[in-house]
């Protein structure tokens, strides 16, 4: 996948919405995000070429093997990094938006360290 936070942002919303609503069309993206209906639509087309998504029957969007696996991973990153920072006393709002824009910015390497660091320090099961 090129990687690309906006891209990110619409394969999380994407996976957000499928599990609140079972399927998944532009417009409910649009409406999730708060975008318009055409940035919708050139992001899907990117994804599609990139083979992240299909799209079903009625307009539905579907995740490949491969974007699903991706979409996943970005949704891990946030919730650690939202937990983490709710942990230090940070608002649920004020984490979930800085989740965002950290889980864009960290590398893989940087996600594992943090989320074994959680584990050992809150003797929990974090987002992985």
């Amino acid at each position: 996948m090129e990687k690309s936070n906006s891209s990110e942002d619409y394969m999380k919303s994407i996976l957000v919405l499928l599990k609140r609503k079972g399927v998944v069309r532009s417009v409910d993206i649009a409406d999730e995000m708060g975008v318009t209906r055409p940035s919708v639509c050139n992001a899907m087309k990117k994804l599609r070429q990139q083979d992240l998504i299909y799209f079903g029957d009625e307009g539905y969007i579907f995740f490949t093997e491969t974007g699903k696996a991706i979409a996943e991973k970005i949704q891990k990153k946030h919730a650690l990094i939202s937990m983490a920072l709710r942990s230090i006393g940070v608002n649920k709002k004020t984490a979930d938006k800085e989740a965002c824009l950290i889980e864009h910015a960290i590398s893989d390497e940087t996600y594992e360290r943090l989320n074994e660091y959680i584990k050992s320090q809150f003797k929990m099961t974090t987002a992985n």
